[in-house]
């Protein structure tokens, strides 16, 4: 059985990461062996939620070190500093107080190792309250050990959120011992400025596909063309990635991304510098509000936006042999790369 590390997704079994407990730490235990697995369960923090996330934070430290084997390797919270458009639960998104801030960067000593933050909300001296920047939030989460994943951007202005994206990685590796694992990234290419068509999901989209395609996929991707190509900001984020700067995540269900487009981006950057993100969950919820399922293997929301896909390891792993890929490669983005990207220690310079 293949191993994999499933680096961000929101479910399993029967749990609903953004409303577990730590009476489920034994269950999906359970299910992480049975299933070859290790597991960064990834939460939606609803504001109200925020005491109880804390208690379960602090007792998977408990946990861990009284099971040092454990193959949940930590927590990962998504938001909630988000872009406006992406279709995550609504109580997702919600503006701490420098307060909360500071609780939930304290975590984590007892095992969050990311959160996925949008480098584009504000300028890096912008104050969120006085005397506070969005630099001194940022340096709160490492100065922890919690590190950002780059995510869910403005649409509004790409040259600004490519120029502020850019900023936060010059911040962090001035501030921090530089390493491509320093900074994470949630999907690359979904919740982003694009110059083109990412995904072909309906039957009117997929109609589309034979006409627009061979525009991105058939011109040659260059460093000097590929802002002009894909975009500032997917262009910054994949330069990034070719100097080590920071580590990018791709989907490989074939919806989130379409899979030939996945296929030529990773002939681009290669397998040693991307990691596979399924984003899937097993049950029809996620923080408390309803999925609805489409047939096309998405839980959406209510309003119609992708919440999440359904599309496991198993499926992934088979669409990544679909498009040629090695068995080396495959281990390499599932296996590898995100379990070396989670246990790396962020240390001052």
């Amino acid at each position: 059985m293949s191993q994999s590390f499933l680096y961000h997704f929101h479910g399993l079994g029967e749990v609903d990461f953004s409303d577990m407990s730590a009476a489920d730490l034994p269950m999906l235990e359970k299910l992480s062996e049975e299933r070859g697995l290790e597991i960064v369960p990834t939460v939606y923090l609803r504001r109200p939620a925020l005491g109880s996330f804390e208690e379960l934070v602090q007792a998977y430290g408990a946990y861990r070190a009284q099971v040092p084997g454990t193959r949940i390797r930590g927590f990962a919270v998504e938001g909630p500093m988000l872009g406006p458009e992406g279709g995550i639960p609504r109580a997702g998104v919600w503006t701490p107080t420098v307060q909360e801030w500071q609780r939930l960067a304290a975590l984590g000593a007892h095992g969050l190792r990311y959160i996925v933050m949008a480098p584009d909300a504000m300028e890096l001296d912008e104050e969120i309250a006085s005397g506070f920047t969005f630099g001194d939030l940022l340096a709160g989460f490492y100065d922890h050990g919690c590190r950002v994943a780059l995510g869910h951007f403005h649409r509004d202005a790409p040259e600004r959120s490519a120029r502020r994206m850019r900023a936060v990685i010059d911040f962090l590796h001035a501030r921090y011992e530089s390493s491509p694992y320093l900074i994470l990234t949630d999907h690359l290419y979904n919740d982003m400025p694009r110059n083109f068509r990412h995904a072909y999901r309906s039957a009117e989209e997929r109609a589309l596909r034979a006409a627009q395609l061979p525009a991105l996929l058939d011109r040659p991707w260059t460093r000097e063309g590929l802002a002009g190509l894909l975009g500032p900001v997917p262009a910054q984020m994949i330069h990034a990635a070719q100097d080590g700067k920071l580590f990018p995540c791709i989907n490989f269900d074939g919806y989130h991304v379409d899979l030939d487009i996945v296929r030529k981006t990773l002939d681009y950057l290669g397998s040693d510098k991307m990691i596979v993100l399924t984003d899937h969950t097993e049950i029809p919820t996620m923080a408390r509000e309803p999925l609805v399922d489409d047939g096309s293997l998405l839980w959406r929301r209510d309003d119609g936006k992708v919440a999440a896909g359904q599309s496991g390891p198993d499926r992934q792993r088979q669409n990544m042999a679909s498009i040629g890929l090695t068995e080396q490669q495959i281990d390499q983005m599932f296996w590898h790369n995100p379990r070396n990207a989670i246990q790396y220690t962020v240390t001052h310079r």
